[in-house]
């Protein structure tokens, strides 16, 4: 299993967000900060351990870029991301 960094998408394994997506958008020495833009907005991400993450794949590239380049998403910018990749753009 590969690390999960800056800008992947990860599936919570623990806790009360168990089973929810959510976008890396930043760490924090061994923490993961981590936002779905919905029930986990971006104004106040989780610090999850990324022993207690799946890392399932990459964001699109201009989220990532966005990301590297130290911006900050929207809510709105989040949940296109992980509709994206979960093919349920329809469903923003």
């Amino acid at each position: 299993m590969s690390r999960a960094r800056l800008s992947d998408i990860v599936l919570s394994l623990t806790g009360r967000d168990r089973g929810q997506l959510m976008l890396v958008v930043a760490e924090e020495g061994d923490f993961l900060l981590l936002t779905n833009g919905r029930a986990r907005r971006a104004e106040n991400p989780k610090r999850k351990r990324e022993k207690h993450v799946s890392r399932q794949g990459a964001c699109d590239e201009r989220t990532r870029l966005k990301l590297e380049e130290g911006g900050r998403l929207t809510n709105s910018e989040i949940r296109k991301a992980l509709a994206l990749w979960t093919g349920d753009e329809d469903n923003i």
